[in-house]
């Protein structure tokens, strides 16, 4: 019987997906790995102001790489998350809406593009209990805004490994 249970609890932990992201130094890049299939990582559609976030393969991390993202404060603390002069933004997008996909803008000092990278869960939320979200893990997929929960959780979470 002791067998058994060990059997199926082994067999339960190895369906929950075990994220463990890099701590990201405030203004470094890092590359944000899906959990849900290896070599898909956050980026954006182009580098202009509209542009939805999507998912592709990861770049060279280099200073023209559109998937290497800066999280300005770094692991843990609420801050922009950024490219160039562009920052994810959450302005106008409601969970669970035709208007729930993720974009980039200008960066301003703009609530709705704060964002805080969290070490456990490795998701990346905002103030307003939303993480960013990818529904179904393929290139070039719009990524949404999604309430944090434990349901949604194996959707939101993000490895993020510094370039």
């Amino acid at each position: 019987m002791k067998a058994f249970f060990a059997l199926v609890a082994s067999a339960l932990v190895a369906t929950i997906p075990v994220v463990v992201a890099d701590v990201v130094p405030a203004g470094s890049a890092a590359h944000f790995f899906t959990s849900q299939r290896d070599g898909l990582v956050l980026t954006f559609e182009g580098a202009f102001s509209g542009a939805s976030l999507t998912v592709t393969a990861p770049g060279d991390g280099s200073s023209n790489d559109i998937t290497a993202l800066f999280p300005t404060q770094g692991t843990g603390k609420p801050g922009q998350l950024a490219y160039g002069d562009f920052c994810i933004s959450a302005d106008g997008v409601e969970p669970g809406t035709s208007t729930q996909t993720l974009y980039i803008e200008d960066c301003s000092d703009s609530p709705k593009q704060i964002w805080t990278v969290n070490e456990s869960p490795a998701t990346i939320s905002n103030a307003d209990g939303n993480c960013i979200t990818l529904g179904r893990a393929a290139q070039n997929v719009p990524v949404t805004l999604g309430a944090c929960t434990d349901t949604l959780q194996h959707l939101q979470l993000w490895d993020a490994v510094v370039v």
